[in-house]
């Protein structure tokens, strides 16, 4: 027994990574005093973390060390010290220790539910407090995991410092009188957003009003609205509040998803000749970065320098569910049941304006063509349809403003998260080292998280196929936050996944796996995760056996047969990721086909290289390359 192991850590030492090409750098690896352990072998080195769920757990940590209190997770409550956790840690052999913040257990630690979070990551306070544990953790030989360079938590320190802030812009299709100019438009205003970081106030931050006319495209959801056509209107608007019209959490709750109704109304500017339609836009500030801003990069780094001054070392970063802000419902923030936000900081609509043209530099007007399903002013059936707005008659214009949507969504998705691995990388050169964030992207998948019709008989079986029963995919939330794009978010996730398989449905998931294997080809660390959880554990055993067969996150075991590499397969389909451009309703899935890997145009562009009549890719050659849509 003792030779065994002897072997297998000699093959760990020597043997991983032989043949992982030009994607795993030498310097990934960890390294003891006796060995080293190339990453994806080094996941397999335990840590022990401290999940907080409000504020006073961290204050006391960090005041008293050695006091024990309740960091439980659920009913049961788990009495400890920080001393008491770095012990344990350092009894079991990690080198790290995870701190970090997740509102989503507050559902079982219900006496944290009406206090709202006040310290964030980029705060001055929160720092100090974090240099007070990581000292505590040093004197224990343990380095910090901690949820730093999340998107979804940066941006109270930000506004401070730069005087900047995020901007979403809600749209909401209405009705104008074109003699009179009399429209009238109500829609919910957004308040305040949970998600698992805490709730985040909304500030109110104006209105636009944009008048135009429409004509219906032949027997087609499409209506022709030209972009020359859109007259802002904006001095005519008045707002008016019902105040006794509320949904979600209580007025006065410092917590939890609120929105209150509002009317948007005005007249006038009959001059403007027969426009009978109007955009109203409500804008909102939030508490998250302009992550197009000049000064996004600097603050970054210089928010890292800061953890390093007040005595952080890091070995990973908590960076689960990467996306800026955004409530974490599944089916509120609509209006007439569409998701009717999106992020519109200053800095984006320069940098877009810049990119594609200069008329987009005031980018609200062409929120008409990001509009579906909002036609229900009509008096007729189409009234429930999902119209959509073209910029004019020919295909090509159908197909330019599909572009539009695209070149918007690829530009925010690829922007933060180009953002957020140079801030990672800098944290690497600052280390010394690599900086472990093991992670998946998005809160909520597709299809595991699409809306279907099926009340009477269980909704699980039927999100996997497009059925009549299918009616929206969450794919255009997830977009529109920053997050669908599991592949962009490779460049920063090292060690990423996904989590297709929760709420406990797991037939046909397959598709998860086959998703994991794709993402490993591409990723720095060439092994990919296919969560699953909250099953019976007959259930988790049998799709445990999957995963390791299939190679994602295998047993150790496993991961020794293997190399810790992916099952292969030699066709290659390209992952539809512009369906949610095309049409908002569909996700970015087409079918649960699990024996093909995935991989969108870009990734395939920038990794792939033909020779010989076989494209590779990553660490997979491939004979045969599906376009599953274009």
């Amino acid at each position: 027994m003792i030779f065994f192991r002897i072997l297998v850590l000699m093959f760990i030492v020597f043997g991983s990574g032989l043949s992982q090409g030009r994607y795993l750098a030498a310097a990934e690896t960890y390294r003891t005093e006796m060995l080293a352990y190339p990453y994806p072998w080094s996941f397999q080195e335990p840590y022990s973390g401290i999940t907080l769920v409000g504020d006073s757990q961290l204050e006391q940590l960090a005041a008293n060390p050695d006091e024990p209190i309740n960091l439980s997770v659920s009913k049961t409550p788990q009495i400890y010290s920080l001393r008491q956790a770095c012990r344990q840690a350092e009894q079991r052999g990690s080198r790290t220790l995870s701190v970090a913040f997740d509102y989503f257990w507050v559902q079982y630690r219900r006496e944290f539910a009406d206090k709202p979070r006040l310290l964030w990551p980029d705060t001055s306070r929160y720092i100090e407090l974090i240099g007070k544990v990581a000292a505590v953790a040093k004197e224990h030989g343990l380095g910090m995991k901690l949820s730093v360079l999340s998107p979804l938590e940066i941006g109270h320190g930000y506004a401070d410092e730069t005087g900047e802030c995020g901007r979403w812009m809600h749209y909401r299709k209405g009705l104008r009188d074109p003699k009179t100019g009399n429209y009238s438009v109500q829609l919910w205003r957004q308040l305040a957003w949970t998600n698992n970081k805490g709730t985040v106030n909304l500030k109110d931050a104006g209105v636009r009003v944009f008048a135009f006319r429409e004509r219906r495209l032949h027997n087609t959801p499409y209506y022709v609205v030209k972009p020359e056509d859109i007259v802002d209107i904006s001095e005519t608007a008045k707002v008016q509040v019902f105040d006794g019209l509320r949904r979600g959490a209580a007025p006065n709750s410092p917590v939890g998803y609120r929105a209150v109704r509002v009317r948007i109304r005005g007249e006038g500017r009959s001059d403007i000749g027969n426009r009978d339609r109007v955009l109203v836009v409500q804008l909102y500030e939030t508490p998250e970065m302009d992550y197009f801003s000049e000064s996004a990069e600097g603050y970054l780094r210089g928010l890292i320098d800061r953890y390093i001054a007040a005595g952080v070392h890091f070995n990973a970063l908590y960076a689960d569910e990467m996306h800026i802000q955004g409530d974490w419902g599944y089916s509120r923030h609509h209006d007439h049941g569409e998701f009717a936000l999106r992020y519109v900081s200053p800095g984006f609509a320069k940098q877009f304006a810049k990119a594609y043209g200069p008329e987009y530099e005031d980018f609200a007007k062409w929120l008409v063509y990001f509009c579906r399903g909002q036609n229900d002013t009509v008096n007729n059936l189409t009234a429930k349809s999902g119209a959509m707005h073209v910029m004019g008659d020919s295909p090509r214009d159908i197909a330019r403003t599909a572009l539009l949507r695209s070149r918007y969504f690829d530009m925010l998705g690829d922007g933060v998260v180009e953002l957020f691995a140079g801030a990672k990388n800098y944290l690497e050169e600052k280390m010394g080292h690599p900086v472990k964030s093991q992670a998946h992207a998005t809160w909520a998948e597709s299809p595991t998280i699409d809306h279907v019709d099926a009340t009477e008989d269980g909704q699980w079986i039927w999100k996997y196929d497009y059925t009549p029963r299918f009616l929206a995919s969450n794919t255009v939330h997830q977009s529109a936050t920053a997050c669908s794009d599991y592949f962009k978010w490779c460049e920063f996730l090292h060690g990423t996944g996904n989590d297709t398989a929760e709420c406990g449905w797991l037939d046909r998931n397959y598709w998860g796996f086959s998703l994991a294997s794709s993402l490993g080809t591409i990723n720095r660390v060439r092994n990919a995760y296919a969560a699953h959880w909250g099953m019976p554990r007959e259930v988790h055993d049998r799709r445990s056996a999957l995963k390791d067969a299939w190679g994602t996150w295998p047993q150790w075991s496993y991961g020794l047969v293997q190399n810790m590499e992916h099952r292969k397969v030699d066709v290659l389909t390209l992952y539809p990721k512009d369906l949610v451009a095309w049409d908002e309703r569909f996700g970015s899935w087409m079918t649960q086909y699990a024996y093909t890997n995935y991989m969108p145009q870009a990734q395939v562009l920038e990794f792939g290289e033909v020779k010989d009549g076989v494209l590779k890719v990553g660490s997979v050659s491939y004979t045969t390359l599906v376009a599953a849509f274009e």
